[in-house]
């Protein structure tokens, strides 16, 4: 898998329990080295057949939670969108101990 749509989990609503999610594109850079860790950007849906495969990708891989299990989210308000933003980082290896 190079590239897919991905429904990530990016929060779990401290008071309701609610997981929230995001609609993304995850990729796998690095397909030959032993860190095989994937990215993700937000997802672009251009046509219904691009949202047909989103449909397909969502509904047979469920929620994807390694990117909530293996980092934290940070999310800000973009002034020029009026958009949520979302932002990863990887654990260090001293967070997985």
């Amino acid at each position: 898998m190079n590239w897919k749509f991905a429904m990530i989990l990016v929060e779990i609503e401290e008071i309701t329990g609610e997981e929230v999610c995001e609609l993304v594109e995850i990729y796998n850079f690095n397909t030959e080295e032993a860190d095989k860790s994937p990215a993700f950007c937000k997802a672009r849906i251009m046509s219904p057949e691009e949202l047909a495969v989103a449909h397909y990708d969502v509904d047979r891989d469920g929620v994807n939670r390694w990117f909530y299990e293996n980092g934290r989210f940070t999310f800000k308000w973009s002034m020029l969108t009026g958009e949520r933003e979302v932002d990863w980082i990887a654990n260090s290896n001293s967070d997985k101990d």
